[in-house]
């Protein structure tokens, strides 16, 4: 992933708050205009709930000369700003200052002022009387608006209280999707770590509740722990994002992003490359030849030839390349050795160490001869070897020789530096199961 293309820190969440148009009607004291709802049914109960309330007299003389200033051709929206305070002061009741509220919102509308829009939906929210059909709506308008002002804790409570009233993103608009609001909150804040460890958490209860985990909360989690070099919940963003959208790009960036924010030592990145090439991402000049590098072409010359095979047919590299008219005759050189000491290899394995038996199964593996290469491994394991190496390379060869449960079963043994490659592995295995 790329530190330069990340969304920005903060951005503006569209705010449809002048879709809330609010009627400023007041007659006799005795109702108050209704939302304008989308559907009109909706509208009309609101519009039969709304005439319903009752102002005090004194309230109604202040509020129906500023609500007339919004109505007509001769309308005067900065006039009736200047006279919120005013109509605030006189709202005694909860019916009063719902309908100031209201007055206030409609301003804000008139205006475009985002500020006053905020400050009638609060004012309508505070008098406990907003009907149960709109509390969602009106508190995630409320948490738009309080975003877009930086004010980042209020913007989550007010959305936390619209998802409580059962909240629901209709469309594919980041800017309506409550829980992308909240993860971008904590991000604009300057926590990462409570960014991350809120997606993860709601990711999680939507995996348990059955439902669609969106893309975006993944990316822009994984996005900040690459940002802020948070490396073991990139492990835990990653493993979340391959188990639900498992596409070649996300195997791509999940991969190079726990890469790159750990240390691994040459003998475990290999790992992380060959999960690279399992999965079709290995496709980029740099990291082939990081692969070959800390594969060495004089130990591991099959493997090699097979990745610049690779190279040859995506166009990372070509026959007069440089680089490959120089690791291509050491290959060339070294490989029909591997294959034709094979038995002396596996016969030193038998009788010697565990690292002979580790080197017997690296060395078949390179020959694609999975089957003996997870024999080898799983004598070195006997023999007193690195279990976590041992396991994890007894993994891998089980899953590319199709034995996908043996494997997870394997990968899930591994513990230490190797662990974040072993789930990796393990939910390659697991897609690859069906």
């Amino acid at each position: 992933m790329n530190r330069a293309n990340h969304p920005t820190r903060r951005h503006s969440v569209r705010g449809p708050v002048a879709r809330l148009a609010m009627a400023a009607a007041l007659a006799g004291g005795a109702a108050l205009g209704s939302l304008a709802l989308s559907a009109p049914a909706q509208a009309q109960d609101q519009q039969q709930e709304e005439r319903q309330r009752e102002f005090t007299p004194a309230f109604v003389e202040v509020y129906q000369p500023v609500a007339a200033m919004l109505e007509g051709e001769a309308a005067n929206p900065e006039g009736a700003r200047a006279q919120i305070g005013s109509v605030e002061a006189a709202a005694q009741s909860p019916d009063d200052r719902y309908a100031a509220g209201n007055l206030i919102l409609s301003i804000g509308n008139k205006l475009n002022d985002p500020a006053l829009q905020r400050r009638g939906l609060e004012m309508m929210l505070a008098t406990n009387t907003v009907p149960a059909s709109e509390l969602a709506r009106f508190n995630f308008f409320v948490g738009q608006l309080a975003y877009n002002a930086g004010d980042y804790a209020a913007a989550r409570s007010a959305v936390e209280a619209a998802m409580a009233a059962n909240y629901t993103d209709n469309d594919n608009d980041p800017g309506n999707d409550p829980e992308y609001i909240i993860i971008q909150s904590y991000v604009a804040e300057d926590n990462p770590t409570a960014a991350v460890d809120y997606t993860v958490q709601a990711a999680q209860r939507r995996l348990d509740a059955g439902q669609p985990v969106p893309e975006r909360w993944l990316l822009r989690a994984l996005q900040t722990t690459y940002d802020s070099e948070l490396a073991p919940q990139a492990v835990d963003v990653s493993d979340l994002l391959l188990k639900t959208h498992p596409t070649e790009q996300n195997w791509k960036n999940a991969i190079q992003v726990v890469n790159a924010l750990t240390e691994f030592p040459e003998d475990q990145r290999v790992d992380l490359y060959r999960l690279m090439q399992a999965a079709g991402v290995l496709d980029e000049r740099t990291t082939m030849i990081r692969f070959i590098e800390d594969l060495d072409p004089r130990i591991m010359a099959n493997e090699v030839g097979d990745i610049l095979a690779l190279g040859l047919q995506n166009g990372q590299f070509s026959a007069t390349d440089s680089y490959y008219t120089e690791v291509k005759p050491i290959v060339d050189e070294r490989a029909p050795l591997d294959r034709r000491e094979i038995d002396t290899t596996i016969a030193q394995a038998r009788s010697g160490d565990s690292l002979d038996a580790m080197n017997a199964g690296d060395v078949l593996y390179s020959l694609d001869d999975y089957a003996r290469a997870a024999e080898m491994y799983q004598l070195a394991i006997e023999k007193g070897a690195d279990a976590d190496t041992a396991r994890t390379r007894l993994g891998i060869a089980q899953t590319m020789q199709g034995d996908y449960a043996a494997a997870q079963t394997t990968f899930g043994q591994v513990d230490g530096q190797r662990e974040p490659i072993a789930r990796l592995w393990a939910i390659y295995a697991a897609q690859q199961a069906g």
